[in-house]
């Protein structure tokens, strides 16, 4: 039987590709979202707050795994403080949800600017690695920040893996062309989970990564060394 995955913030942008990816390699995607279009309804997605407990139970239950992409996805979008509480609240009730209900893995967004991106203020040393975390700069990258620390702790309490993935901002490949200095980006930005290597004086145009929408999908899959099993 195939894997059964929840893909949280599923009508977003990087959701849209997990889900389609995830569907592509044979596993049994649910996607909700709070947002959901009538065609995204009749496609099979679940509307969820997961600001709410329960409903964030309800959304895992009798699945094998989550891949929790559910934020407010940058500073700016919504007040400081609605940004922090609202991504902490989901990440917790998710991370708890899943540790209560015994899944088998958490993939989850966290975000490069726990590093310290996009360095309004200069970072303490380049190129910049993951000792330089945690730096956070907005109640946004707070919230990453103390969503790893309680991610950790679940994953003692409960044995659950969890794994953080840093992105960085996310193109669909026909807008990468438009993308902050996308041609140096392309060939000098490197790194992992977000950290950039760069050369030159800093700041940097190639301090801006980047990552077209199919690489996350990619980096999401629960058991990406083991398919799965064929029904």
């Amino acid at each position: 039987m195939a894997q059964r995955v929840c893909v949280t913030g599923a009508s977003g942008q990087a959701g849209r590709a997990v889900v389609t990816d995830l569907r592509e390699h044979g596993y049994d995607v649910l996607p909700t979202d709070v947002a959901v279009s009538r065609a995204d309804r009749e496609d099979g997605m679940l509307q969820a707050d997961l600001t709410d407990y329960g409903q964030a139970v309800e959304a895992l239950t009798e699945v094998d795994a989550v891949v929790h992409l559910a934020n407010i996805p940058a500073p700016g979008l919504s007040t400081p403080a609605v940004t922090f509480n609202s991504n902490i609240t989901m990440n917790f009730n998710v991370f708890q949800a899943a540790a209560a209900l015994k899944l088998n893995r958490v993939v989850w967004a966290s975000s490069e600017t726990t590093l310290g991106l996009p360095f309004d203020t200069p970072p303490r040393y380049a190129p910049v690695d993951e000792d330089h975390y945690p730096v956070p700069t907005s109640t946004y990258a707070l919230s990453k920040v103390a969503s790893e620390t309680v991610a950790g702790h679940i994953a003692q309490w409960s044995g659950l893996p969890f794994i953080a993935l840093r992105f960085p901002t996310s193109w669909l490949p026909r807008t990468t062309s438009g993308s902050p200095s996308s041609r140096t980006t392309r060939t000098r930005a490197s790194g992992t989970c977000g950290a950039t290597s760069t050369s030159g004086t800093w700041p940097c145009p190639a301090a801006w990564p980047w990552k077209p929408t199919p690489e996350p999908s990619r980096a999401t899959r629960p058991s990406s060394s083991r398919p799965p099993t064929p029904s």
